[in-house]
Formats: C-alpha cells, sequence, structure tokens
C-alpha cells in the first residue's frame, strides 16, 4: 500500500518535532551475524537513546527492526524542541558512529499520534511527520542526519535570519532544495580552540566524556571506512557511495583546518 501525504498543514499546537532514523546495513547484518551480535548493536544504540530521554525528559523513543524514532512527547510548537532535538539527533549519531552503527535520519515536525489501543495493551503511532520523515530518508544517499524545512521553518518564523546565521557557524549546510544538512561533529570547534590554549589534555578517550570521545571516534569510523573501499578502488558501490559522500560533506562542513585536526587528534597514539 502506497504511503501518502495529505498537503493540508498541522496546526502548530498540534504537531511534535520527531528524529526518524534507520540502522544502515541491517539486513545484512542479520544475515550474517549471530543474535548476540546483532542484540549488543541494538542495545547499544538504545542505551544512546535512552541516555538522552533521560538527560532531557521531554523526548521518547520507539524501536522495531533498524528503525528508531525519536519523538516530542508533548503536542505543540516550541523554539525549545526544535534547538533539543537537532542537537540531541547530532549527539546520538555521534555516539552510534563511535560504536561503529551507521545510521541515517530525518527531522520533521508535523501530526504524529502516539497512544495505546483501546484494549491498553497496544501502542499505535502514525502521523504525516513520519510519512513524511521516512519518504526523505529513503531519498538520501549518505550517512548523517538531515532536517526538514517543516522542521526548521517554525524556528525560522519566530527567529528571522537564525537558519542562515547557524549556517554559517556550520551546524548545517543548507542545500538547494532547503534541506539542512546537520553536522554531527559541531562541537569539534570549539575543542580546538580550547586546545590551542591547551586546556585539552590526554589520553582524549578520557576527556569530557562522553561526547569529546565519542565525536573522534566517530569521525574516525566514517574515515576508516571510506579509506577501505577506496583501498579497493571502490567509489561506485551503494555501501562505498554513502562513506565518501559523508566524507566530502565533511571536508566541506568542518574546513581544512578543523578537518586535519579531527584526522590527527583520532590517531590511536593520541587517543
Amino acid at each position: 500500500m502506497e504511503l501518502a501525504i495529505i498537503n493540508q498543514p498541522v496546526s502548530l499546537d498540534q504537531g511534535r518535532y520527531l528524529l526518524f532514523l534507520d540502522i544502515l546495513g541491517f539486513s545484512k547484518m542479520v544475515e550474517t551475524k549471530t543474535t548476540p551480535e546483532i542484540y549488543a548493536v541494538i542495545d547499544d544504540a538504545l542505551k544512546s537513546f535512552g541516555r538522552w530521554e533521560k538527560l532531557n525528559g521531554s523526548f521518547k523513543t520507539i524501536y522495531f527492526s533498524d528503525t528508531f524514532i525519536f519523538y516530542q512527547a508533548s503536542e505543540g510548537y516550541g523554539s525549545w524542541a526544535f534547538l533539543d532535538i537537532y542537537a540531541i539527533s547530532g549527539m546520538i549519531l555521534s555516539a552510534l558512529l563511535a560504536k561503529e552503527i551507521p545510521a541515517r535520519g530525518v527531522i520533521s515536525f508535523g501530526e504524529f499520534e502516539v497512544k495505546l489501543d483501546t484494549t491498553g495493551f497496544t501502542q499505535v503511532y502514525f502521523g504525516k511527520a513520519l510519512i513524511e520523515a521516512y519518504k526523505a530518508e529513503q531519498l538520501e544517499k549518505w550517512i548523517g542526519i538531515t532536517i526538514l524545512p517543516s522542521a526548521w521553518n517554525p524556528y525560522e518564523a519566530e527567529n528571522p535570519g537564525t537558519i542562515d546565521a547557524f549556517a554559517y557557524e556550520k551546524v548545517w549546510l543548507r542545500r538547494n532544495d532547503d534541506t539542512l544538512l546537520l553536522n554531527p561533529f559541531v562541537k569539534l570547534k570549539g575543542w580546538y580552540l580550547s586546545s590551542l590554549i591547551g586546556e585539552v589534555d590526554k589520553p582524549y578517550s578520557k576527556w569530557d566524556m562522553p561526547e569529546f570521545p565519542n565525536d573522534i571516534l566517530g569521525f574516525k569510523f566514517i574515515r576508516d571506512q571510506a579509506d577501505a573501499y577506496a583501498a579497493i578502488n571502490d567509489f561506485f558501490s551503494p555501501a562505498a557511495i554513502k562513506y565518501h559522500m559523508t566524507i566530502r560533506f565533511l571536508e566541506s562542513i568542518l574546513g581544512d583546518q578543523l578537518y586535519k585536526w579531527g584526522v590527527e587528534i583520532s590517531r590511536p597514539g593520541n587517543f
């Protein structure tokens, strides 16, 4: 059955923010890994979501197969919800990559219903925001998180000019279709500036845990995978393209100096 989006905008006080996120390569994992190995991957991923559920308290997680939905618990737009979901989503992706779990996600805003059925035993969830995010995620060919106009337009309307201001600060790149490509390693800039004045201590694996080690390991994982495909001259298989496109994105958004620093600090001797 074809899923369709009905182009009827939801009122801001009835919508929710959500992150729709898929583990990439999950089917192959199920075919080639043992049940305990697969469970360990899922459990690691759920821990990343669960940490932010506890720290933030305003979002909840739904999981099934290779998909996670991290959604705003209460209905209604709030600038706090936009700021929280994009920041938390970036840190969740960084944590997954640090555990060598490639993932791709989309943030949307709109109608999303979550409730129990009349028996009180089964959770029911559906909505246009979920369908929009699912369809958008299927079109992407990289490893990362995109933010749809449905998610950022309400914030921009309330705070004119801030979306482009954040793009200038490399929080995201704004694509020609007005989709935002989120920088999962945005905090590297602050840490780099701290390192210049000697405030970042080795071993890096112990400094400002868990965000700093996650960013280093996540960055290293993407580079290692891209290098492995390049070593066998694979630049065009579907799996290889995801990593090569992600490297091009990171080179662009981090810039030459910060990208090189990321390479240096992720060397085993420094970590």
